[in-house]
This record gives C-alpha cells, structure tokens and sequence, in this order.
C-alpha cells in the first residue's frame, strides 16, 4: 500500500512490511518501503544507502535518535534509519505520523508567515 500523508496513515492504522511510504518537503519527494525493523529509501541511485536513508531526517533538520526513541518508547539501535525492536510496526507507524505532523505543522506556518507576506506589501 502507498502512503502519501497522515490521513492515509491514520486510515492504513499500522504499516506493514513493503508499504510505500512517502513524505514530499521542501519540493522534494522521499520514498521509502517498510522493512522488519526499518524504513528503506528507495531514492538511494543518488548515493550510497548512508547517503540517503536518513534524507527525510536531514531535510526536517532533526535528531533522528531522539525522535525515534521518543516515538518508539524505547532505544533500540542507532542504524541510518533509526532500528526499532523486530516486528514492531506499531512503533515504526508512530515515528511516521510524527514525521508527517512535523511536515503539517512546517507547511501550515510557511503558509501562513507567506500570506502574510504578500497581503504586507
């Protein structure tokens, strides 16, 4: 199943092993599949696997262990993707709708702060 937003996550309730999950910030599109414990990026062409599959992490300029750990509820290992405990989908699910309402939260004050902008002017 492809995911694209939080509502559709909200609707899927919990990932499953090779969902397509992908996150569009800042103009760019991030794709990912959904292994056991991690998200796989599958923009990888443009560099190695530690190039990119903490793309979206890097791109939202945040810790991705802590965010990890805060969703997941536990520490489990720190990969490129932060690992979560085997199987735990639940947990995976979680950091991607904190992801994604991180992204809502972004946008909505970009938007905000650029109407303001232009009706300034």
């Amino acid at each position: 199943m492809k995911i694209i937003n939080l509502k559709e996550l909200e609707n899927r309730k919990e990932l499953q092993p090779n969902d397509n999950v992908e996150f569009t910030v800042k103009g760019e599109i991030i794709k990912y599949i959904v292994q056991l414990d991690f998200l796989f990026n599958r923009n990888y062409e443009c560099g190695t696997i530690n190039d990119v599959n903490d793309r979206i992490f890097k791109i939202l300029d945040i810790n991705k262990n802590k965010i990890a750990e805060k969703t997941y509820g536990y520490t489990k290992g720190h990969g490129v993707w932060p690992v979560s405990e085997g199987k735990d989908f639940s947990a995976l699910t979680r950091l991607v709708a904190e992801l994604y309402r991180i992204i809502e939260e972004r946008e909505t004050v970009f938007t905000k702060f650029t109407r303001f902008e232009i009706m300034d002017i």
